[in-house]
């Protein structure tokens, strides 16, 4: 009996010591290097919520949707009140077309708690993808009242205005965002994206820019910039650009749209 005690002790021990490099590795990026220890932790001990969480997270960001789905799911037998991992398995369900599926966690998550931000943003996301522009107007002003200080919020509203074809109000909340949070490498990119609208080409580039600078891999960011050099008139420097875009992301130019 005592034996086995000890046994378990430290399998469990192990366990959260895997937890903890894992998530130190997700912190840094290191998504597969997070995987692996998340696994061992699972091997240890298959008990642990934030090994099982971890790796869903890990997996996502590794583009892994339906093993991340799994791994979520896992966690979720283990505490099913967890509403922030519902929400972060919807967000997989989308990212997988889903978005009927992931839209009915998000209600669930905000039936719980109706003050969880990122499930009102999340749900305005999916409202986009389904053309619900109305819908998702309301959710991202639902989420801003939440939690003023988060600028996904102020983002996916700002994204919606870009769409709406107002760039003069999407451009005040992307400055807003950017002011509060500014290294969201996407966030710069639609700012970009809107002072292009507004014919304000200079800026833009340096938006592009600044979007770059953060994540260098951005082919859409590449892209992005590469359209803005075209319409200054610079082609030879927009064609390279173009050239960047499609060496990231071969595919980018599959079903090209502007």
């Amino acid at each position: 009996m005592q034996g086995n005690i000890y046994k378990t002790s430290k399998k469990k021990y192990s366990a959260k010591k895997w937890i903890k490099n894992g998530q130190s590795k997700y912190k840094q990026a290191k998504y597969e290097l997070a995987v692996k220890a998340f696994n061992k932790s699972v091997a240890c001990y298959p008990d642990y919520f934030e090994a099982w969480d971890g790796l869903g997270s890990a997996l996502y960001c590794l583009g892994n949707y339906d093993m991340a789905i799994q791994a979520y799911d896992k966690a979720l037998t283990i505490k099913p009140d967890n509403y922030t991992t519902w929400v972060n398995k919807g967000i997989a369900l989308y990212k997988k077309g889903n978005h009927e599926e992931a839209l009915k966690l998000y209600n669930k998550a905000i039936e719980s708690d109706p003050k969880l931000s990122s499930a009102w943003y999340n749900k305005g996301v999916i409202f986009i993808a389904l053309g619900r522009n109305t819908e998702a107007m309301w959710a991202f002003e639902k989420a801003i009242a939440i939690s003023p200080q988060d600028d996904l919020a102020w983002h996916g509203k700002g994204y919606l205005l870009i769409l709406l074809e107002r760039y003069e109000e999407a451009l005040q909340l992307f400055t807003k965002a950017a002011q509060g949070n500014p290294n969201r490498g996407w966030a710069w990119n639609n700012m970009g994206i809107t002072l292009d609208k507004l014919h304000m080409y200079d800026e833009a580039i340096k938006a592009f820019d600044k979007a770059i600078d953060i994540n260098p891999k951005s082919a859409r960011a590449w892209h992005n910039k590469a359209n803005t050099l075209y319409s200054q008139g610079k082609y030879e420097e927009s064609m390279r650009t173009y050239n960047k875009a499609v060496a990231l992301d071969p595919l980018l130019y599959a079903n090209s749209k502007n």
